[in-house]
């Protein structure tokens, strides 16, 4: 291990806990936030630093993907197409992963350690909180972190049961029949704009098109589940 690293070991389950031990023994007037997988730039960290000294909060960066060894290319397309949409994430939503976050310290003595009690989605329920608290928070696009797609389908909706599971925590559970009927119908709604997807091929795009139609269906099959309690969030 490096001289200027240190390892903790946290007993308590879930990546919100171990976060928050990060951050007691953080030291530094800077915190950054990755994941074990990631791979940053080398200037992720100096260009993070400069947006959050131009008078931003936090730092959401661009996300990148890469296909892993032995990685289906399905599923590494479909990884590009939907998932880490920073850009929306930040600009238009308030928030952000951890797997590219850069933060000034001051921000977590004001809005506190993560939700522990979250099974997923903790990263997004923080960054929302500081923003809705009125710090802000800004888009680096040249602040990047590359990520490995996931391997195969199979893997994908994994992803989905853990993501619904957030999502069905953080508002789902709260809405009317009424709002779950027509989230319900958005979600699963075929997604024909990837035939507009420039970039592939006609058949990246079909196999892409019902690939994605697919994992929605089941992820709305776990979200039902959850609502009529046949099964348990899945911790993130």
């Amino acid at each position: 291990m490096p001289d200027n690293a240190a390892l903790f070991l946290q007993s308590e389950p879930g990546s919100y806990a171990c976060r928050n031990m990060g951050l007691k023994y953080a030291k530094g007037k800077f915190i950054a936030f990755t994941d074990s997988d990631c791979i940053p730039e080398p200037d992720w960290l100096e260009r993070g630093i400069q947006l959050l000294n131009q008078g931003y909060d936090l730092v959401g960066g661009k996300m990148e993907f890469f296909k892993p060894n032995g990685g289906n290319h399905l599923a590494f397309i479909y990884e590009q197409a939907f998932s880490f949409n920073q850009f929306k994430n930040v600009t238009q939503k308030g928030q952000s992963v951890t797997a590219n976050l850069i933060c000034k310290k001051s921000v977590i003595e004001k809005i506190g350690k993560f939700n522990e009690t979250l099974m997923s989605g903790g990263d997004f329920e923080w960054t929302k909180r500081a923003t809705n608290s009125g710090f802000k928070m800004g888009y680096g696009h040249d602040v990047v972190v590359a990520h490995p797609s996931r391997k195969n389908l199979n893997e994908l909706i994994r992803k989905k049961k853990r993501t619904i599971g957030g999502m069905y925590s953080r508002f789902y559970k709260f809405y009317t029949p009424k709002q779950k009927l027509f989230f319900g119908l958005h979600f699963i709604r075929p997604h024909v704009s990837i035939f507009t997807y420039p970039n592939l091929s006609f058949t990246e795009k079909t196999k892409l098109f019902f690939a994605t139609w697919y994992i929605e269906c089941i992820g709305m099959k776990e979200m039902l589940k959850l609502d009529f309690g046949i099964k348990k969030v899945e911790r993130e």
